[in-house]
C-alpha cells in the first residue's frame, strides 16, 4: 500500500485521508460516504446541497467550491477538516 507522504505516520487507523487539492477532498468526500452505506442524493439533502453539486465535488470538478458548503458536506458525515503546519516536516 502507499502512503502519501503528507499523510501522518502517527495514525494507523486510516482515518486520515489526503486532501492537497479539490479532486483529492472529493475522492475523500466519496470514500467517506461510500463507507456510511450513503448515497449521493442522501448525502446531498442531509448537506442540504444538490445532488449535481456533491457529484461535481466527488468528481474533483468545482474549482470555486465554497468552503461553507464543503464544511456542510463534512459535517453531515460527521468528519472534520484537519490543517496541519508542514513548513516544519
Amino acid at each position: 500500500m502507499y502512503l502519501s507522504p503528507y499523510v501522518d505516520s502517527m495514525d494507523n487507523s486510516g482515518s486520515l485521508l489526503n486532501a492537497r487539492s479539490l479532486p483529492r477532498l472529493g475522492t475523500a468526500i466519496a470514500g467517506l460516504r461510500r463507507r456510511r452505506g450513503l448515497t449521493q442524493a442522501e448525502l446531498a439533502r442531509a448537506a442540504g446541497v444538490s445532488r449535481q453539486w456533491l457529484s461535481s465535488v466527488e468528481n474533483g470538478r468545482t474549482p470555486g467550491a465554497e468552503v461553507a458548503l464543503l464544511m456542510r458536506l463534512l459535517d453531515a458525515l460527521d468528519a472534520s477538516l484537519v490543517i496541519r503546519d508542514e513548513a516544519g516536516s
